[in-house]
């Protein structure tokens, strides 16, 4: 992915925004979680939903996906923490959640990370074609 920051290994670089993410799942009522990764100036924020019935009513369209006002606010929040962000691509895929999580996760008990990097970027390629 040409968007990607390299590091010395010609690896892409991801970080984890946690600030973003807190304010997501405290600004936003109908997510329960979330992760943001970034890298150069993309964000792809994987989100959890709250699992009450009564909170997915706004939000979510039939087919349970966020609608786009609800991905605008994800936007603006993620950009207000970091306005070196230009796109920012959000998704509720739990296969993409739990990679996030485990990514960070890892990043915080210091355990290397290098195998993620292809397994986050093939899952931003399925997940975001548009970026390609």
């Amino acid at each position: 992915n040409s968007d990607n920051i390299n590091n010395e290994n010609d690896q892409p670089r991801y970080d984890v925004a946690e600030e973003a993410a807190e304010r997501i799942t405290d600004e936003i009522e109908i997510i329960d979680g979330a992760y943001v990764i970034t890298t150069d100036n993309n964000a792809y924020v994987a989100a959890n939903l709250d699992t009450d019935a009564g909170n997915r009513e706004n939000g979510t369209t039939e087919g349970g996906e966020l609608t786009e006002e609800v991905k605008e606010e994800i936007s603006d929040i993620v950009q207000s923490v970091d306005n070196d962000i230009d796109n920012v691509y959000v998704s509720t895929n739990p296969d993409f959640f739990d990679l996030a999580n485990n990514y960070a996760n890892d990043l915080d008990e210091g355990r290397p990370v290098e195998g993620f990097f292809s397994q986050i970027g093939n899952m931003v390629e399925r997940l975001f074609p548009q970026n390609r």
